[in-house]
Order: structure tokens, then sequence, then C-alpha cells
């Protein structure tokens, strides 16, 4: 009796957690996180890197994302859509944060 309790405790817990993961909100913060790394990506590269139009590209369809996520036809996605869009942006955001670090210093002398 308990195991089964124990069970469906489990059970609707993980419901609530993807619920939560597939919520407008979270894509909503999840597009403004990767904005913020856009820009600051978009401050370390030079203008005539091949990044640079990448980055650029990527401001703008994070600008789009949040502003489909705040309409009513965003829950309409299946949840497994919405799970597949919030993979891509986590891959995205690995991504991105991936060439932030690796971007070139702004000067060759060491500090």
């Amino acid at each position: 009796m308990f195991k089964w309790l124990k069970t469906k405790l489990k059970e609707h817990s993980e419901r609530r957690r993807i619920a939560r993961e597939i919520e407008p909100e979270s894509f909503r913060s999840l597009a403004r996180e990767l904005r913020d790394l856009a820009v600051i990506a978009q401050r370390l590269w030079p203008r005539q890197h091949k990044f640079y139009a990448k980055i650029k590209r990527i401001q703008a369809e994070m600008e789009q994302l949040d502003k489909l996520a705040s309409k009513p036809e965003f829950r309409r996605l299946s949840p497994q859509k919405r799970m597949q869009l919030r993979q891509s942006l986590i891959q995205s955001r690995d991504q991105l944060i991936e060439t932030v670090q690796t971007a070139p210093s702004p000067t060759s002398m060491l500090q």
C-alpha cells in the first residue's frame, strides 16, 4: 500500500516538474537568458567574425520566442513539441556559453 502511494506521489511530482518546465514563462525566461548571453558574445567577438551574424540572428529569434510565448497560441503546442523546443534551447545555450568562453582576448598583453 505504501509502495503504491509512494509511486503515485513520485509520478505526480514528475508530471508537475515537467509542466513547470514547459510552461510559457519558463520559455520566456530561457529566451531572455539566451538573449543576454548573445549580447555578451556580441561584445566579445569582432564584427567581421563568422559568429557575429549568428549572434545577431540568435538575438532576433529569442525576441520572437519571447513574444510568441506570451501569446495564448503557444499553450496550444503539444507538450512534446514544447519539450523538444526546450531541449533545443538548452543545447543552444550550452553552445553559446562555449562560444563566449572561446572568444579571443581583446588584447595580446597578459593581465
